[in-house]
Parts: structure tokens; sequence; C-alpha cells
């Protein structure tokens, strides 16, 4: 008898997906130093970049209403006298955040 009334029992109730967390902020930029630490090359000449960074950084010159530079000859000396802050903003398109200054 028991088997015959396992049979009829009342399905599980159906299970409540649970609510999904909500979506993290995004992550802040990283700082200069840590951009400096992960990509070294930053710090380094137009004669010491490999030929694919020199691609890299060229496409980013040639980008914008008043391109920095056109050819190779006219990036070397521009990189070069780039600043590092100036050169992240170059290559990932986004300023290292600065720090607060006392005045």
């Amino acid at each position: 008898m028991l088997l015959a009334l396992a049979g009829c029992a009342a399905p599980p109730p159906a299970r409540v997906a649970a609510p999904a967390p909500p979506a993290a902020a995004p992550a802040p930029p990283p700082t200069l130093a840590t951009r400096v630490r992960r990509e070294a090359w930053l710090t380094r000449f137009w004669e010491e970049l490999t030929p694919a960074q020199r691609r890299r950084v060229l496409a980013r010159m040639r980008r914008g209403p008043t391109p920095l530079a056109r050819t190779e000859a006219e990036a070397a000396p521009a990189w070069d006298g780039l600043g590092l802050p100036e050169r992240n903003e170059l290559v990932f398109g986004t300023a290292a955040p600065r720090r607060a200054t006392s005045d």
C-alpha cells in the first residue's frame, strides 16, 4: 500500500532562483607606478622597443585630429620626448590618477 501512495505524492515545490549579486563597480584604473611595473617597456627609448611595440605606439600616434606622427621616423623623437604620464595616456588612453596636492 505504501508503494501505491508513493507515486501519488505531490511534486516538490519549484525552487526559487537566488537573486543575482549586485554588479561590482568597475575597477579603478591602475596608477602610473603600477602601470610601469606591469608595462616596463613604457620606460624604454624608441630604439629599444620591439617591432610590435613600435607598431602599437605608431598606431596610437596616428589617431586623433592632429596626429603626433605618421611615420616611424617622426615617431622616434616624439616618443623619446614624452614623459611617462604622456606615454601612459597615449598607449592606454586613460590618464593615471593624479595625487591630491596640498596648496
